[in-house]
This record gives structure tokens, C-alpha cells and sequence, in this order.
């Protein structure tokens, strides 16, 4: 009854897995949205946010950097090809023990499909998207050292199919104030699947990254690499990079490795896919982001955040 339709979003699913350079899917179906920048600082820095301080870019690819993000509330929209989208909202506070905690909320909507039956009849429209709800606690254990753990619940829904996980990911950061080099290590949404689409066991998207950054000495700009395995024999790393004037302007930039399996960068589009830049302002506690990411001719992701620090 529902098997073109299926096939559909399951490509769909594949097709940003490929082109938004984004972490390791393991070319499962579910839970797309769990790997995406938490806001438009980490798409514009080329998703590599697992070493980012002073804010909360990073709080979803290493819980550890929590404990760095001050008091604050975000939205954030991203439009994506295929008019995918998605919504994240997130509050961080001072936890009533020593550290801060995070409430983090995600929605992925895929669009409208339409369903048909095995003899090709139009039997109507359906949706598809995918709500995340976490939360997460960050604290300092040493002077220079950070830890940190996140806990979510994942529902998909796919027209009358629903899956849903609980997922948890640790996280450590090493930040040297003086130096500004940051140093972060997270092991990401492990845990298990509650009820799939079917009896079979789906794969989680569970993943180890590292990732550095660090205030360059003689130019104006945070430096942040990331790296991390997607299959046994492919390794990937994401370069971002992010201009401040007067701790107010910001200019930011990012590609990734895997912009190589997107295209065979016949055009100009073509040699741009998988890079970003955005822009970011400061107005006293006030915030406003924006970022792009290039998919060459296949389009373009977008994505705007909005904060107040509290």
C-alpha cells in the first residue's frame, strides 16, 4: 500500500545524508535531523562545532562544551532542498548544582508526499518529519577540563508508521583560556530503539568525533577543525572558520572533506558544493545569525537563528 511512497522518503532521507555534509547516517532511515548544526553559527562554520566555546553551536555534538555557553535562549529555522525544513529551539541555564543544563527542542518536517497503492493509484497525501526533545547537563571537572552528557527522545512519523529512540551522548572538553585552544571529544547518540518502522533493527547514527579550535595569535579569527570515522575505511574532517571584528561582526566560513562524493566539480556551483559562509551580529545581548551551505546545482541550505543572552 505504501511502497512507492516509502521508497520515496527513504531517498529523500538518503539524498541530505549525501549532500548536507552532515555526520555519518550509515544509510539508515530514521532520525535524519540528529547530526544537523544546532544552530546557523555551526552550519556557517562548516558543522564543525565539537570544539566551539562561548556558545551553544556545540552542545548537541559535545555535550562537554556546555559548560562554556552562557545563559541564553535561540531559535533557529533551516530550509533545506526538496522543501525539507526544520525548527530548534533551546534554553540554556545555570544548573541548581554547579554547571549549566540545556533543554533542547528539534523539528524536522520532510514535506508533503503522495501515497499510492501497488497498482499505482493515488491514494492520498501524507507528511513525514521528526521531533527531538532533550535535555542536557555540562560542568567543570578541573580547571581546564569540562564534561558533559545530553539524553533525547526521538519520535519519527512516517504517515501511519511511527519510530522512536531514547539517545544519549557524552562529551569532554580541554580549554585553555590563556592559549584559547580548545580540544573536545564526544561520543554521540548511542542508546536504543524503542519501537522502528518494521521488526527489523534500524542502525543508529552513534559516531565518535574530535574536534580543536583556537583563537589564531596573529589574525582575527577562530580556527576549528573536526574528524571523525563514517564507515571502517572512510574518515572525514570538517574546517570552519570564524572572522570577528570588535566582538561584534562576524564572518564565517566552512567545507568539509566530503564535498569530494557530492560532485565532480564540473561548474563553479559544482566546485563550491559542501561550503559555507555566514554572517553574525551583536547587539548588546542580542543575536542574529545567518548561514548558507552550498549543494552545488543540487541547491542551497539556509539558516537563520535568532538569540538572547540572558
Amino acid at each position: 500500500m505504501r511502497t512507492e511512497s516509502v521508497s520515496r522518503f527513504i531517498g529523500f532521507c538518503l539524498l541530505i545524508a549525501l549532500f548536507s555534509t552532515i555526520d555519518t547516517m550509515q544509510a539508515q532511515a530514521l532520525f535524519q535531523g540528529l547530526n544537523h548544526p544546532i544552530n546557523s553559527r555551526g552550519w556557517g562554520m562548516g558543522s564543525a562545532v565539537c570544539g566551539l566555546t562561548n556558545d551553544g553551536a556545540g552542545i548537541l555534538s559535545n555535550p562537554g562544551t556546555l559548560s562554556s555557553a552562557p545563559p541564553s535562549l535561540q531559535v533557529s529555522y533551516t530550509s533545506f532542498v526538496l522543501d525539507i525544513y526544520s525548527t530548534t529551539g533551546f534554553a540554556i541555564m545555570n544548573a541548581p548544582v554547579k554547571g549549566r543544563c540545556a533543554v533542547i527542542v528539534h523539528y524536522l518536517d520532510y514535506g508533503s508526499f503522495t501515497e499510492r497503492n501497488r497498482e499505482g493509484e493515488d491514494t492520498g497525501n501524507f507528511c513525514v518529519n521528526d521531533l527531538n526533545m532533550g535535555i542536557a547537563y555540562g560542568t567543570n571537572i578541573r580547571q581546564k577540563l569540562s564534561a558533559g552528557a545530553s539524553v533525547s527522545f526521538i519520535h519519527s512519523n512516517l504517515n501511519l508508521l511511527s519510530a522512536n529512540a531514547i539517545l544519549g551522548s557524552i562529551g569532554v572538553l580541554y580549554y585553555d583560556s590563556n592559549s584559547t585552544l580548545a580540544v573536545g571529544f564526544s561520543y554521540r547518540n548511542f542508546g536504543s530503539i524503542v519501537s522502528g518502522y518494521n521488526t527489523e533493527d534500524e542502525p543508529l547514527p552513534t559516531t565518535f568525533i574530535i574536534g580543536v579550535s583556537k583563537h589564531l595569535a596573529h589574525l582575527p579569527m577562530i580556527l576549528a577543525i573536526d574528524a571523525y570515522r563514517v564507515y571502517k575505511d572512510e574518515y572525514v574532517a570538517r574546517i570552519g572558520g570564524e572572522f570577528l571584528f570588535q566582538d561584534r561582526f562576524f564572518l564565517r566560513w566552512g567545507t568539509s572533506t566530503r564535498r569530494f562524493q557530492i560532485n565532480a566539480q564540473q561548474t563553479f556551483k559544482d566546485f563550491l558544493a559542501g561550503s559555507s559562509a555566514g554572517i553574525g551580529v551583536k547587539l548588546n545581548k542580542f543575536h542574529f545569525d545567518i548561514a548558507f551551505v552550498s549543494l552545488g546545482n543540487i541547491g542551497t541550505i539556509s539558516s537563520v537563528s535568532i538569540s538572547q543572552h540572558l
